[in-house]
């Protein structure tokens, strides 16, 4: 039997098995620190847009603070109308 490739004593089986879980594991080891990594680099540029529109709205609400003392004047209606 052991010249046909299978494997008689439970010890050799035991170590087949293990073999294969350790390459199992390595995979699914790579796999998860993959998308560690996609997640890490999406976190990233999700923190650099957000601070982007952060300084956009900073931007924005000074813009308006500064335009804010600009007084407008009241509509004027046309000469004549005012009766009509």
């Amino acid at each position: 039997m052991r010249e046909a490739g299978d494997p008689v004593d439970a010890r050799e089986a035991q170590i087949n098995r293990l073999k294969n879980e350790i390459i199992n594991l390595k995979q699914r080891l790579t796999g998860r620190d993959q998308t560690i990594t996609e997640l890490t680099e999406f976190k990233t540029e999700a923190l650099a847009r957000l601070a982007a529109q952060h300084d956009e709205i900073n931007r924005l609400r000074q813009h308006h603070d500064q335009s804010a003392r600009v007084h407008h004047l009241p509509n004027r209606t046309p000469h004549g109308s005012i009766g009509c």
